[in-house]
């Protein structure tokens, strides 16, 4: 895998930076704070999010929900102002990442454990974080709320896995906002 491909995966002319973790894990959270950050610089953020629940893709009533119900396997709805696909079918975030190119500079992934981008993982018990790494591939940073990452934090800075990706509390917001944000820009390079 040429280091082009494996940051911006095979085929896929936008990088991607996934965000994994199990449930209120704090996944949402630092993705806007990542997005907040690289738009501040300028940056062109896409976001995509992996729901583990089958959500409804429009409300009930509205047209395009009934363009849906009658059969259309696609619906796009616009204004001046923005513009909503809705697809009755699941998308990998590979197309994903192709549908965005051109129009942003990164996309950030929540969830899509499987998908083989670079990935912050965010880590609640010691378990998560062996549960994951049986889940998913090249994960670059951990993100912990055990007590063990602040204690081992406080001495190095950084902890390491078993893979040798470092493990920051999440508790050091200033250090956590730092290493993510130099990740991502990492990408962009």
């Amino acid at each position: 895998m040429t280091k082009e491909s494996q940051y911006a995966g095979e085929g896929s002319p936008v990088p991607v930076l996934q965000i994994i973790g199990y449930k209120n894990s704090g996944k949402t959270t630092l993705a806007c704070r990542l997005i907040h950050a690289l738009s501040a610089q300028g940056i062109r953020v896409g976001t995509a999010k992996r729901d583990a629940h089958d959500f409804r893709l429009d409300d009930p009533g509205t047209d395009s929900s009934r363009h849906l119900l009658h059969g259309a396997v696609e619906t796009v709805l616009t204004s001046s102002e923005a513009t909503r696909v809705m697809r009755k079918s699941g998308t990998s975030l590979e197309d994903i990442a192709q549908s965005m190119h051109g129009r942003v500079d990164l996309l950030i992934a929540e969830g899509f454990k499987s998908a083989d981008y670079p990935k912050i993982a965010l880590i609640r018990r010691s378990e998560d974080r062996i549960m994951l790494q049986k889940e998913a591939s090249n994960i670059c940073l951990w993100l912990s709320w055990e007590e063990t990452a602040d204690r081992h934090s406080a001495a190095s800075q950084a902890w390491k896995s078993q893979n040798g990706s470092p493990i920051l509390p999440l508790r050091d917001q200033a250090l956590v906002d730092q290493e993510i944000l130099a990740l991502a820009l990492s990408l962009l390079a």
